[in-house]
């Protein structure tokens, strides 16, 4: 969460606060795009590595290994920007542009018990937060109005099960 905050800001001073713009879109996230991209046009070239290499170096993480395929470097790619964008909201449309929410929004969310001994030292026990979500295959798009649908004399179809 750090890269959200402005380290040299003193937190008692009140004037300072809010004053850095909101990056709606970050080099970065240019780079992940463009690797994305290039990846699932012709496979992993050179270009690409430099591109996820050059993120990774910023955050003093080593080069990807070489001779990745284009499956093995989709999933580097997806797992790059799961990470480097967190908390950037891209993850909910994401999964739902690679056709992958079935399967990541219809796990149980994980959660930590923390709990204090009597010696002040700490256990952690994973726990469920939350379960019971049910992502279905209609969730990928969303329902055409039926008023739009009526207009379009005959054009225009529903979106699949709806």
């Amino acid at each position: 969460m750090r890269k959200f905050g402005d380290e040299t800001v003193d937190i008692t001073d009140w004037s300072n606060m809010g004053k850095a713009p909101w990056k709606y879109f970050r080099f970065a996230e240019i780079l992940l795009n463009y690797a994305e991209a290039k990846n699932e046009a012709s496979g992993p070239d050179n270009s690409v590595y430099e591109a996820i290499n050059r993120i990774r170096t910023r955050a003093g993480m080593p080069d990807l290994p070489a001779g990745l395929d284009k499956d093995a470097m989709r999933e580097r790619i997806r797992a790059e920007r799961r990470i480097e964008l967190a908390y950037e909201e891209h993850r909910y449309f994401d999964v739902r542009r690679w056709m992958i929410a079935m399967d990541t929004e219809n796990r149980e969310a994980g959660g930590i018990y923390i709990q204090k001994n009597d010696d002040g030292s700490l256990t952690y026990s994973p726990k469920v937060a939350l379960s019971g979500k049910a992502f279905m295959v209609q969730h990928y798009w969303f329902p055409i109005p039926l008023d739009e649908i009526n207009i379009s004399t005959g054009k225009l179809e529903q979106n699949p099960h709806y």
